[in-house]
């Protein structure tokens, strides 16, 4: 396996529980977006327990702030969201495992985005099979263990990345798990 595969680089776009609900409460305002409502309509027929679509459409902490990543991300494009539908199943279970609220930082990435926040040039981001999330409570330790633990169930197949402020999930199709604390 090539370091591409391995892991997903030195990612740097995450804010704490409470700045991503805030910023999560910035980005209600694309509720009239005809391609929201669009995905709104897809992912329901997805039975997430713990999620709603938009969570899954956030466009990351830097795509808002001020600086060189800022309006790089957008929306993602309708050819991918089939690609998500069990991220949403491993995500779910993610939540019920920890048993706290989760949200979910990044999602779906452009390539100019992902370059910029540091991901690397084979991301999952970029196929819409990649969250990066926080939790309410416990360390980044805690929730990469639930996610273990989920992958264990067979619930998904994929990659396990604990960071020091956010861990990694996607479901690349082949179960890897790295550390970049």
């Amino acid at each position: 396996m090539t370091e591409h595969e391995l892991e997903e680089g030195a990612e740097s776009d995450a804010l704490d529980f409470e700045e991503m609900g805030a910023l999560l409460e910035e980005e209600a305002s694309r509720d009239d977006k005809p391609e929201m409502v669009a995905f709104r309509g897809f992912f329901s027929n997805h039975g997430a327990q713990n999620f709603v679509a938009d969570e899954f459409c956030v466009l990351g902490p830097s795509h808002h702030g001020t600086g060189e990543c800022h309006g790089k991300n957008e929306l993602p494009p309708r050819a991918l969201w089939n690609n998500v539908a069990s991220l949403v199943a491993a995500m779910d279970a993610i939540r019920a495992e920890i048993g706290a609220p989760v949200r979910i930082t990044n999602c779906y990435r452009t390539e100019a985005y992902n370059s910029c926040v540091g991901g690397v040039s084979g991301s999952q981001h970029l196929q819409f099979r990649a969250a990066d999330f926080v939790c309410k409570s416990g360390t980044t330790g805690d929730w990469a263990e639930a996610a273990k633990a989920v992958r264990s169930r067979g619930i998904f197949t994929g990659g396990i990345g604990t960071y020091r402020t956010f861990v990694h999930v996607d479901v690349r199709g082949h179960p890897v798990t790295w550390d970049n604390r």
